[in-house]
């Protein structure tokens, strides 16, 4: 099976392993077209202290392209209370399948296990957001 899910995926960099590239293959729902996770400032970071690494660190933030039947939909959520640094991540479908980089700060190989929990966390929040609207995906 992880040979199958690897032949599917079109590049990736040293900042992700080839299992945690199988990793997001698996869990990517094929109406993604995209998904991008990136480190997001915190709301509260008092206006012209230019400082996003404040105590309390950056949050992890998650944007993904959907395809629905009538055009693309980007939902971004922004997770809040996660412990740990955020992740990079990079998901672009392609013709031969999906294209995963990560060439951020914060790459999955810091902490493998951190960052398939929190990509499972962005994906089923983007997920739930885009359910929650009018036009639903037909997420299986």
């Amino acid at each position: 099976m992880l040979a199958a899910i690897s032949s599917l995926v079109t590049g990736c960099s040293s900042g992700i392993s080839e299992a945690d590239v199988a990793f997001v293959a698996a869990g990517t729902p094929a109406q993604f077209e995209a998904l991008r996770m990136y480190g997001a400032a915190p709301d509260n970071i008092a206006p012209g202290s230019g400082n996003a690494h404040a105590p309390g660190g950056l949050r992890q933030g998650c944007q993904a392209i959907i395809r629905s039947e009538s055009h693309d939909v980007r939902e971004t959520v922004i997770l809040e209370d996660e412990p740990g640094s955020s992740f990079d991540l990079d998901v672009t479908r392609t013709s031969n399948g999906l294209k995963v980089t990560s060439d951020g700060l914060t790459p999955p190989s810091v902490d493998p296990v951190g960052f398939r929990t929190r990509f499972t966390h962005c994906v089923n929040a983007i997920r739930d957001r885009y359910a929650a609207e009018p036009e639903k995906a037909p997420f299986k």
